[in-house]
């Protein structure tokens, strides 16, 4: 603070605090110190303040301001704005305090401020004249909001509670539909008393019918501004609530999305109490005659403790978080307030805050005397010093933390746990694989890798359906828990696939008894749906470092022997060895047949149609390899795209496939007014080709076929790629005129964090989601919609094999899909004739049509 600034505070902060509560509670304190605590306190406030000469000369600021420019003290003290800004900025602060000051009282407006490292703000500035000695002006008094981080901290906070259920009456404020004409339409809100009347009364009715003249005329040109627009953001209005009082609220408006071009256009407001935000702003007024009454307009608890833990001085938010007033706070302790084991907490936290000399950040549940429930406040401490630098007390700032951490939690659980079991999913099970590895090789330790496979799990799931498949699955989870450490790790990989991560083993007995004592459990029946049902499991075994120290490894070489003990009879376990392969004579066998049949073009493209879910309008098709084997048979995909990635002739088949489903492409597009794209999905092992790009160019070259008519699709465990050039190759991808998609979106790793981040056009979400009953997933299909809808993805439902299926998604958002519902998987001619058709008739799923 400005040394010739502070007498004037000090006068000030005395003339309008003055009162015999605080003088007993103060009375121990020099003017001095109390001139160093409101210096501290302004320091310590989270907002950036800063004082200004009457020659616009910087001649105070806090620390939050220092850190906002990215300038130290000494780089702003003594400079004007046109040393530290723009010209063009600094002449526009210029006149406007100019202004100001020959005005006076205090000032509201949104600007820019140029930061030391070239880039600018957009902020809320508050300005206030402050007065001399002689009652003139002296000088100006600025505090900044920062718009910016604001907003994206709402939008973060927005975006993870849209994956939760009932977002809409989880939060404080109130979200209304109203019709162009200010008619509301819909309320929602779980704090009814933020309304204006009971829902009931306002619906129906129109926003002039509600609100006062001048409020609703505001309303109304925010609705106007977003039905022309799209979206109006920044306006507020004053309402008038029942119980007398009145509150400000922001107004964001946006047109209300309709797949339907016909439909009315409504449009939906979001009204958030921004009350006690207008409170701080008006109280920026009368900051030169009171400063501490800017602690009243923070939304965080703020108080103030001596040495001895008596409480000074506390804050609004700190009454309402607490429940008590702060005639009751001043002149207590903490033993006196909230009891012993609170005050024991809140010591010791006070002790290590002055010990350490700088602010200590800590989290802590506490009980709301409001509602009963628990919060998490983050709470910030800082030691307050006098005149002599000497320790004079504690300041504290907490927040409620407990719905952003909540959200955390949310996201954590569908990053990396199963949504069936509950289970660790195979991201989290890699992850710990990685660092027990790592750890036991450094220090001599093994590790064993467990795989385990329900045996004909697909016969319950076919003969009891899926939900009670589901049921077999959380029973075999905790089997699996019941048989190993708290230290072991039991994950789903996915489907009826299990692993357990078993380490600090001693000896491969360790390992004999677990799976011996997993088998000994599945001889008890599974109580599902009421029937008692017999399953078995085969479990393959791999150990660290006897058979590899690579995590991937460890993984293949334990399905390598589960699948050993598969074909052994089932209901048993093996262990890895060397000279053990899984049907290597088929697989080489399938190997040699597969390069035949490349090189005799046996194999063939089929396409499956995709539907818009609003009208079953084809728009397009994905192309699916087939291979009709003259004396096997039709080879389902399963079999042989594995070999191919493991053998490399993936990346010939995917440049075949995708030659093809070119040619397809402009046979297709050639002599129709509407787009149809084909989706092509490219193999992780491609993308290792550093001339993909190069090549995929020269395809559509040597075909006459343009980019936007080829979709191209992706597994979600190519977004994992921490080198960045599966990054790079999907932009360059994206320039050339090629859709992305992730293919199977939810299936493998869980990459929620990356789809910002790529360059991603649709999600694909996959079948196992669509067909089964259980309620889980269809959360799980929701949270997937918005999470695109956030990010403007579109979504694709593959395996959609019911009216019922394709009405649950297109009620929820779901774009498009395809299915059996809609059609197989077609050969070339027979899509080209359905396409022609569909073209005839309007481009209209025949079974579609007749299911409306």
């Amino acid at each position: 603070m400005n040394s010739t600034l502070q007498p004037l505070w000090q006068r000030s902060f005395f003339q309008k605090r003055r009162n015999r509560r605080r003088d007993e509670a103060l009375h121990h304190d020099t003017s001095a110190d109390r001139g160093a605590l409101l210096e501290a306190l302004i320091g310590v406030l989270p907002l950036p303040i800063f004082f200004k000469d009457l020659h616009g000369r910087y001649v105070g600021c806090n620390k939050v301001f220092e850190d906002l420019l990215g300038r130290s003290r000494d780089e702003i003290i003594g400079n004007t704005d046109f040393d530290l800004s723009s010209t063009q900025l600094a002449e526009i602060y210029s006149i406007e305090e100019k202004g100001l000051l020959e005005r006076g009282g205090a000032q509201v407006s949104e600007r820019k401020i140029a930061l030391a490292n070239g880039a600018i703000l957009d902020v809320v500035c508050n300005k206030a004249v402050f007065r001399g000695h002689d009652d003139e002006p002296a000088g100006l008094i600025g505090v900044i909001i920062d718009i910016t981080e604001h907003k994206l901290a709402e939008q973060e906070l927005k975006n993870a509670l849209e994956l939760a259920q009932g977002i809409v009456t989880a939060i404080p404020d109130v979200l209304f539909e109203v019709d162009e004409d200010g008619r509301y339409l819909q309320v929602w809100t779980r704090n009814p008393e933020l309304l204006a009347q009971q829902r009931e009364m306002l619906l129906g009715r129109t926003v002039d019918q509600v609100l006062a003249p001048d409020q609703a005329a505001i309303a109304m040109e925010a609705l106007r501004t977003a039905s022309s627009e799209g979206v109006a953001y920044g306006r507020c209005i004053s309402v008038s609530l029942p119980n007398g009082e009145t509150r400000w609220f922001e107004l964001s408006v946006a047109r209300r999305p309709s797949a339907d071009p016909d439909a009315a256009t409504t449009l939906l407001a979001f009204s958030r109490d921004v009350t006690e935000r207008r409170q701080a702003e008006d109280a920026i007024n009368s900051v030169r005659t009171q400063l501490l009454s800017v602690l009243q307009t923070i939304p965080d608890m703020v108080w103030v403790k001596n040495v001895d833990g008596v409480h000074l001085l506390c804050n609004h938010a700190f009454e309402r978080l607490t429940g008590k007033s702060e005639a009751e706070v001043v002149g207590k302790t903490d033993l006196e307030l909230f009891g012993a084991e609170r005050a024991h907490i809140s010591g010791k936290s006070d002790e290590a805050t002055i010990e350490a000399g700088g602010i200590l950040i800590d989290e802590n549940w506490v009980v709301s005397p409001e509602n009963g429930q628990s919060i998490l406040l983050e709470t910030r401490k800082l030691a307050v010093l006098g005149a002599g630098g000497e320790v004079t007390g504690v300041l504290g700032v907490s927040r409620d933390v407990t719905e952003l951490n909540a959200s955390r939690e949310k996201i954590r659980q569908m990053a990396f746990y199963d949504p069936v079991t509950s289970l660790p999913n195979r991201l989290l099970f890699n992850e710990r694989l990685q660092k027990v590895v790592s750890d036991a090789s450094s220090q001599r330790r093994r590790t064993g890798v467990m795989l385990i496979d329900i045996d004909h799990f697909k016969v319950v799931n076919d003969t009891m359906g899926h939900p009670v498949g589901d049921q077999l699955l959380c029973q075999v989870a905790t089997r699996l828990k019941k048989s190993v450490r708290d230290l072991d790790t039991v994950a789903r990989l996915g489907g009826d696939e299990f692993a357990i991560l078993l380490p600090e083993i001693q000896t491969t007995d360790d390992l004999d008894w677990v799976a011996c004592s997993i088998l000994e459990r599945f001889k008890e029946s599974f109580l599902l749906d009421g029937k008692e049902v017999y399953v078995s499991c085969s479990v393959g075994i791999a150990i660290s470092p006897d058979d590899s120290t690579d995590v991937n490894d460890l993984v293949k070489y334990a399905d390598s022997a589960m699948y050993l003990a598969k074909r052994s009879g089932r209901n048993s376990f093996r262990f890895y060895s060397k000279d053990l392969t899984v049907g290597v004579e088929e697989r080489m066998q399938l190997e040699s047949e597969l390069r035949r049949a490349i090189e005799r073009e046996e194999l063939e493209l089929h396409y499956q149609p995709k539907v818009l879910l609003d009208s079953g309008v084809m728009i397009g098709s994905e192309a699916l390899l087939r291979w009709p084997h003259p004396e096997m048979g039709m080879i389902p995909p399963v079999r042989f795209i594995p070999v191919a990635e493991d053998t490399g002739l993936i990346v010939e088949l995917g440049r075949w496939v995708l030659r093809e489903a070119c040619k397809t492409a402009k046979e297709l597009n050639a002599d129709c007014h509407h787009l149809h794209k084909i989706a092509v999905n490219l193999s992780g092992k491609q993308f290792q080709c550093s001339r993909l790009v190069n090549e995929i160019a020269a395809i559509l070259g040597e075909t006459g076929c343009r980019a936007e008519w080829i979709e191209i699709e992706i597994t979600e465990s190519l977004l994992l790629d921490r080198k960045g050039e599966t990054l790079q190759t999907l932009l360059k991808l994206r320039q050339m005129g090629f859709s992305i998609a992730i293919d199977d979106f939810g299936t493998g790793y869980s990459a929620l964090n990356y789809l910002a981040r790529f360059p991603i056009d649709t999600l694909k979400i996959d079948r196992s989601f669509i067909n089964s009953s259980d309620k889980r997933n269809e959360e799980l299909v929701k949270a997937i919609l918005s999470i695109a809808q956030c990010l403007g993805q579109d979504v694709v439902a593959e395996g959609v094999e019911t009216a019922e299926q394709a009405a649950f998604l297109a009620a929820n958002g779901c774009g498009s899909a395809q299915g059996f519902f809609y059609s197989k998987a077609l050969p070339k001619m027979e899509l080209i004739a359905l396409w022609m058709r569909a073209s005839a008739t309007g481009f209209v799923s025949d079974r579609y049509a007749a299911s409306r």
